[in-house]
């Protein structure tokens, strides 16, 4: 009995000792020589490229190489659209948080308010870029109905203010790989205070504080040299913002979603905005008047039929943007767990 506890013991110590051997990384410079010297067909060049390009691909957002080519944002400015759904809904498409974000904002949901029951918002970021932190929690701060932490991004922890008119409504926010900077922390902002869910695609991991070293070479080395933290004091990840809904569509499918947020018939099947197209069928009747009934009845003959057009009841607008479908789902699910009828 002894000799078997003895046994497991020796077991479990070898097994203990295997898996730290395991976890220890072994040191950089001793793989890389060893590769380099060993791998056929390979040179420094080249494997000082593929190391650089892999390290960069698992620091995520903490780190990537610029260059003088940069491309812009694309971004189509502030507040991009505002739309109001089945009367209760709102829904604000943000290009580029900035300055103006807020304001922009507020004022569209005051227009939506006081006339239409407001029950939710849609804040829609996808393809939305920024860095301006700052602006980021002021738009935040319009949800936030007493004074809390909302951003740290290293300049001192902006605390939302006490307010009387902060917008008591559900809030959903619409994310994608495209989703960079300001708009990141935005999102993040509102989930960790409890007043947003996410919806979407993972985002792009750029909510933090950069700063450029030139490199010998064309362009420069953009490094995270501080973490945008939420209120909370959680770190804003650099692989990026998991959604607390996954909707993993692909970018062109987003895009071509954002063009048109209903439908779009097209001929090419594979097109997120094709749908199936129900053709109508038409019954005609030949109408009669009164004189052509008479003369029918005195020849002994029936009336020839009578003609009727009859038009297609109009289909309903459909959502057909998974994530945006969602959302407004939720919305409603939302209104109804309050005791509301989502007919009203």
């Amino acid at each position: 009995m002894i000799r078997r506890q003895l046994r497991l013991i020796l077991v479990l110590a070898a097994c203990v000792t295997l898996g730290r051997a395991l976890a220890a990384s072994p040191d950089f410079q001793l793989v890389y020589e060893l590769i380099r010297t060993n791998v056929a067909g390979i040179n420094a060049d080249r494997l000082n490229t593929l190391a650089i390009e892999g390290l960069l691909d698992r620091l995520g957002g903490a780190a990537r190489i610029i260059t003088n080519e940069e491309p812009s944002s694309g971004s189509e400015g502030s507040l991009v659209k505002t739309t109001l759904f089945e009367g209760h809904y709102g829904y604000a498409r943000i290009g580029e948080i900035g300055t103006s974000s807020a304001s922009e904002l507020s004022e569209a949901i005051s227009h939506w308010n006081p006339t239409n029951d407001l029950q939710g918002v849609v804040l829609d970021l996808r393809f939305a870029s920024g860095k301006d932190f700052h602006a980021a929690a002021q738009l935040a701060d319009l949800f936030f109905p007493a004074g809390q932490p909302v951003l740290d991004w290293g300049e001192g922890l902006f605390q939302s203010t006490s307010k009387t008119n902060a917008f008591p409504v559900p809030v959903t926010i619409l994310v994608n790989r495209q989703t960079k900077g300001a708009p990141e922390a935005v999102a993040a902002a509102l989930r960790s205070s409890g007043l947003a869910l996410v919806i979407g695609g993972t985002t792009a991991g750029e909510a933090a504080v950069y700063r450029d070293f030139l490199l010998p070479t064309d362009g420069s080395l953009r490094i995270a040299v501080n973490n945008v933290k939420t209120g909370n004091g959680e770190a804003i990840p650099t692989e990026g913002l998991v959604p607390d809904i996954k909707v993993n569509t692909p970018l062109t499918w987003d895009r071509a979603y954002l063009a048109d947020l209903y439908t779009g018939v097209t001929s090419t099947t594979n097109s997120p905005l094709a749908t199936n197209v129900v053709v109508a069928t038409v019954r005609i009747r030949k109408r009669v008047n009164e004189a052509e009934l008479v003369r029918s009845k005195q020849a002994g003959a029936e009336p020839a039929p009578e003609v009727v057009r009859a038009t297609p009841p109009e289909a309903p607008r459909i959502i057909r943007d998974p994530a945006l479908a969602r959302a407004v789902d939720l919305l409603k699910g939302l209104r109804i767990i309050r005791g509301d009828s989502v007919g009203k």
